[in-house]
């Protein structure tokens, strides 16, 4: 990833977190998006994840994948400066929403609605 820089990896944190959570919210797999973009689902898993840098291209590669415009990546980016990303509760909510998607029977989704509240 080149020399540390704080900045850079505030960046490179803010942008993981979106391409996670937008990816969770939009119900694809980590898999299904890493073979969208042409990378394996580890490598993907390392751009959420802060591990590796993601490039423009990769990124514009995502954006298209997940029908997003680049400049998405990067809103909020200013103002969440000394706010914390997202805790553990939040990064799973969005996998919960997409569980519960994939849920096909009503009685279900109720006991899960209910199992929630």
């Amino acid at each position: 990833m080149g020399r540390k820089n704080s900045y850079l990896e505030q960046i490179d944190k803010f942008i993981g977190n979106k391409i996670y959570s937008l990816r969770l919210a939009k119900g694809l797999s980590r898999l299904e998006l890493s073979k969208a973009i042409g990378v394996t689902h580890q490598q993907l898993q390392k751009y959420e994840n802060r591990s590796n840098r993601v490039s423009v291209s990769k990124l514009a590669l995502i954006a298209k994948a997940i029908d997003r415009q680049i400049p998405y990546f990067y809103e909020g980016f200013e103002a969440a400066d000394n706010i914390p990303l997202e805790n553990e509760n939040q990064r799973l909510c969005p996998e919960v929403v997409r569980n519960f998607r994939c849920t096909c029977y009503r009685e279900h989704q109720d006991a899960i609605n209910t199992l929630v509240k």
